[in-house]
């Protein structure tokens, strides 16, 4: 996404919805996906709409809901280097396919 978008702000414009509709279409039939065609490539945004939506589907977020307030208060610990000591942590504790 990152090499054929312009980074700024790509994650958050949405894609034409039959494109995301197309591509997850070409997921779920268990192929896998030229993300190189050129109908994704002129609308990148496309692919990153899907991964959003896959995320936001998953019946337990990447984060759990287990862990959601060890996240929420390692994120506001001020100081930097304390805080991503903390986000390590806490990563650590993830299910192993959450981790990956």
């Amino acid at each position: 996404v990152e090499q054929h978008g312009v980074v700024d702000g790509i994650y958050r414009l949405s894609g034409v919805s039959s494109n995301i509709q197309r591509l997850r279409q070409e997921f779920e039939s268990e192929r896998c996906p030229d993300l190189h065609k050129d109908i994704y490539l002129q609308d990148i945004h496309c692919v990153s709409s899907l991964c959003k939506a896959y995320c936001r589907e998953l019946p337990n977020p990447l984060l759990t809901y287990q862990l959601y307030h060890k996240f929420a208060d390692a994120v506001a610990i001020q100081m930097e280097e304390a805080r991503l000591v903390k986000i390590k942590e806490v990563l650590k504790e993830l299910p192993v396919p959450h981790y990956r």
